[in-house]
Formats: C-alpha cells, structure tokens, sequence
C-alpha cells in the first residue's frame, strides 16, 4: 500500500512581505492517487482562503450543516465555525491563498458576514478579476510563476485597498495574544466598546464572532499542545483555558469528531496530515 508521503504533495509558500499582514502563506496541493479517494478533515481556524484548482473536481463535506458541494475550479472559502471532510481524488491539483482575518475583507472587500462557512465562485460575487487571476495561474507553467502572479495581483489590490477597522485589528491581536484564553467580557472592557458594536464589526470583516473565533484560536492552540504533551501530562487543557475535563471533550468531538482517547488510539491515523502540517507550518498568525 502506498504511504501518504507518496501519494500528496504540500507546500506552503510565504506572500511577498507587504503582503504578510493579509496573507498568512500560500500553499500548493497535489495528489497522485491512483483508483482511490482520500477523505481528510480539515479544521476551521480563523481564516478565509481563495483555492484555484487546475485537477480534479473534489467534495466538501460539512456535517455540521448536512451540506455537499462539489468543487471544480476557483471558489472562496469563508471563514468556517466547524470541520468539514475533502474527498481528494485522482489528479488534485490546486494553489491557495490562506488569508489573515482581516485579509480577504481588506484585499477584496467583500464583507464576511456574508461568506461565513460558504463556498463561493467569483460568478457568485460579480468579481471577474478573481476568475483573471485563476487564468494566468493556471497558463503559469512553473510554481514559482504562479506565486509571482498571485502576489502581483493582491499587491495591485494592495495599492487601493481602504485601512483596515482599527477596533476589529487591536480585538483579533488580543485574541491572538492570549491565544483564544480570553474571556468575552474582559475582551470588550479592554477595548472600551459596547459588545453588539464589536460584533457587529467583527462579523463583517472576519465572518465570525468574537466569541467564535477566539474558540476555533484556542482549539488551534490546544491541539497543537494535544500532539505534543497529553500523553504525558494529561490534564494540559486546563491551563489553556478549558474549566474541566468534559469542557476540553465536549471542543475536541465538536472540532474532530472523536474523542482525546480514541484519537490517541488509532495512533493519529485520523486522515488529517494537511491539517497537521499546516498547524506546525503556519503557527504564527
């Protein structure tokens, strides 16, 4: 049987450095499997993504909302509150655009709220330049050509962008900080803002509530400590913010659908390598 090292291949590429307050990195996907489909869990956390597939269509999965989409070419994929499962096939070929919070409202402005856990087409959002910009990745033969397109691109969107909300940055910096162990109340009293207001903001420029991403924050966080420390320290999440053992479970079925001990059973075997890699590789936000 072939391992997983040889049937898919990942890169995570870094933007060009005036584009690293919006973009968190851009990766490259492709798969070489053969009369096989593989399905892998991907996790929310915290950011919106542009993904432009050349290969095979694939499928979205998102339990939580019992919906299906089948995926073929250049679509946005908004901020999501929940996992979702990719049945990657034969062929797969694609480059993304991992987007910081405030990225995707800054570069394209379009507001959030409306993307929440959804999967769009530029037709959907009248945005031609996004289908331009899938065309000359796609006729760039070489990777590093289609970086260049790419970073030429949002440099171009760059130049006319507006500043982004100041109250939203100075919130998500917080969060960020106290790596989603940060209590919603203290959160508003540090920022001298009346909640509804915050979340009125917060909602369109990154898609989700505060309460909401500073959960999908700490989990990252957490589950990033689970691989390296619960065996040894079992009790690890109650300094990351959880009251209690249940309170820890509860998050890690909601997030990956298992429980800590079945996970450690199977020994990792949970298709989520491209979830793992890009929790090592893109840890700073």
């Amino acid at each position: 049987m072939r391992s997983l090292a040889d049937t898919l291949q990942y890169q995570v590429v870094p933007p060009h450095p005036l584009l690293a307050p919006y973009i968190a990195c851009y990766w490259i996907l492709r798969t070489r499997m053969e009369q096989m489909t593989r399905r892998e869990l991907i996790l929310p956390d915290g950011y919106a993504e542009l993904i432009l597939n050349f290969g095979a269509g694939y499928s979205w999965h998102d339990q939580e909302r019992q919906i299906k989409q089948e995926i073929k070419t250049v679509h946005l994929v908004g901020e999501r509150d929940a996992t979702i499962w990719v049945d990657l096939s034969e062929a797969i070929q694609q480059v993304g655009v991992k987007f910081k919070p405030i990225g995707l409202f800054t570069l394209l402005k379009q507001p959030l709220s409306e993307l929440s856990n959804q999967i769009v087409s530029p037709g959907e959002l009248s945005d031609r330049s996004l289908q331009e910009i899938y065309e000359q990745v796609i006729a760039a033969p070489e990777d590093t050509e289609k970086i260049h397109a790419l970073n030429t691109f949002f440099l171009q969107r760059l130049l006319v962008a507006d500043l982004a909300e100041p109250l939203v940055e100075k919130a998500i910096r917080l969060i960020l900080r106290h790596q989603g162990n940060l209590r919603i109340d203290d959160l508003k009293d540090s920022l001298n803002v009346h909640y509804k207001t915050l979340e009125r903001k917060f909602r369109t420029h990154v898609g989700l509530s505060p309460k909401t991403f500073a959960r999908i924050v700490r989990f990252k966080h957490t589950y990033k400590q689970f691989h390296r420390i619960a065996q040894q320290d079992p009790a690890f999440f109650l300094e990351l913010g959880y009251y209690d053992q249940n309170h820890f479970i509860k998050d890690f079925k909601y997030f990956l659908h298992t429980t800590p001990s079945a996970y450690l059973r199977r020994q990792q075997a949970l298709s989520d390598e491209i979830v793992r890699r890009g929790l090592i590789e893109r840890s700073q936000p």
